[in-house]
């Protein structure tokens, strides 16, 4: 009897072993029996049963070598804890085949239970916005999912993205443009003057901004197009990390950090300072640029200080009509300039102002600031005349959400320890 009470043992532990161990050998059945014997005789313990099992996965049969890795899974901690009490104890031999029976069917309810509960996971995250971006009266995001989803206004159908799988996605005044998949650049909304025609090719990001667009192909090289009244879209030769359009400048970090700019330059925008910079974001009539040093650096058009140059060290920079906003090393967002919005007063908004909470991204529109949070949400404020702060429901899944989700598999693994454990009398 007692035999047979450690193969369901054995059988219980191998099947509480499957989150951690995918395999385990072939000769299973003669291999629990030879590991019962040494169960009987006592002369294995816990430990070197964890050993033995370990071996076992990849179709070895070797003796028991201590030391065991220094950390188990919580399977293997209770249920050789319950094996060792068990090998102490006088219990009855029905009581304990009952135990094993149901660790049995228990682990096989708790893996179910994981597989839904993944799926259900995978089902949240699908829809979470992975990359974000503001434009002149609209909002876009690329779901985790390569989807591309917009909301606020959508005249000339700036708002109505197409089907397919998206990399990036960049919201301009009235026209919107991604990187599918492929490296391709597809536009859509208003097409006037060709800003929303791409061109052919693969390209590396696109940058669409207020009469033209501007994209950094697969070698580094860039392409523009649209309107070309000041220059904008007459890209300087050279190799680029990175490409901004603003609403008729652009600029562009080379390769060696140095920032490259042209277009219309009245206020000093296309006038960029000496320096290294990880990243440039060019906006109205002004341009800012993160440098290396982790500082933000700000030239142009400044009436309403949104190109003053505040001191802390920021992640990201993003300018917007007459704003401009940064992410801190805390994840809070500080914004700066002015930002009209009837909601606040009729004149407008000063800042600076911070907006706490830990961002990964924030895009600066004309009126409107969204910023995607650490924990999935995008959070957006300023004016809503067009319901460009109206984030869909299917993107403001929080991580607390998936969280819940995946803490249902662990709520129902301790519950069924504990029930286990309660069969045996070892609380």
């Amino acid at each position: 009897m007692k035999f047979t009470i450690h193969i369901l043992l054995l059988s219980s532990l191998l099947l509480s072993s499957a989150v951690t161990y995918a395999a385990i050998s072939s000769d299973t059945d003669a291999y629990i029996a030879a590991l019962a014997q040494l169960l009987e005789q006592k002369t294995i313990g816990d430990a070197e049963l964890v050993t033995i099992l370990e071996a076992a996965e990849d179709g070895e049969v070797v003796n028991p070598i201590p030391p065991v890795r220094a950390q188990t899974s919580v399977e293997h901690f209770v249920a050789n804890n319950a094996l060792e009490e068990l090998l102490q104890s006088e219990i009855d031999a029905a009581q304990v085949a009952y135990w094993a029976e149901e660790n049995i069917k228990e682990q096989d309810r708790v893996r179910k239970k994981r597989k839904q509960t993944q799926e259900e996971t995978k089902e949240l995250w699908k829809d979470i916005a992975s990359v974000l971006s503001t434009g002149w009266d609209h909002t876009c995001a690329v779901a985790t999912n390569g989807a591309v989803k917009c909301w606020g206004y959508d005249y000339y159908g700036r708002s109505t993205a197409p089907h397919g799988i998206f990399q990036s996605v960049s919201a301009g005044k009235r026209h919107t443009c991604g990187v599918k998949i492929d490296g391709a650049v597809e536009c859509w909304g208003y097409d006037g003057d060709g800003r929303s025609t791409a061109p052919h090719g693969i390209f590396q990001s696109v940058s669409a901004g207020g009469r033209h667009t501007c994209g950094v192909k697969a070698g580094g090289t860039i392409n523009c197009w649209g309107d070309n009244t000041y220059g904008q879209t007459s890209a300087p030769s050279g190799v680029f990390r990175s490409v901004s359009a603003g609403a008729f400048h652009t600029c562009g970090v080379k390769a060696d950090g140095i920032v490259k700019c042209w277009g219309y330059d009245k206020y000093g925008q296309a006038s960029p300072p000496s320096g290294f910079f990880q990243s440039v974001s060019a906006g109205g009539d002004r341009t800012c640029g993160l440098k290396i040093d982790a500082s933000v650096e700000c030239w142009g058009y400044n009436p309403y200080r949104q190109s003053t140059t505040f001191w802390g060290v920021f992640k990201s920079v993003s300018t917007g009509r007459d704003h401009t906003c940064g992410i801190r090393v805390d994840g809070a967002v500080e914004c700066w300039g002015y930002l009209f919005n009837k909601h606040f007063f009729r004149w407008g908004k000063f800042f600076p102002t911070i907006h706490y909470g830990t961002f990964q991204s924030v895009a600066a529109g004309r009126n409107h600031i969204c910023g995607a949070k650490v924990d999935g949400t995008i959070e957006c404020w300023g004016d809503n005349s067009h319901a460009q702060l109206s984030v869909p429901d299917e993107l403001a899944v929080s991580m607390g959400q998936i969280n819940e989700v995946q803490n249902q598999y662990y709520y129902t693994f301790i519950s069924s320890i504990q029930r286990i454990r309660a069969c045996i009398g070892l609380f």
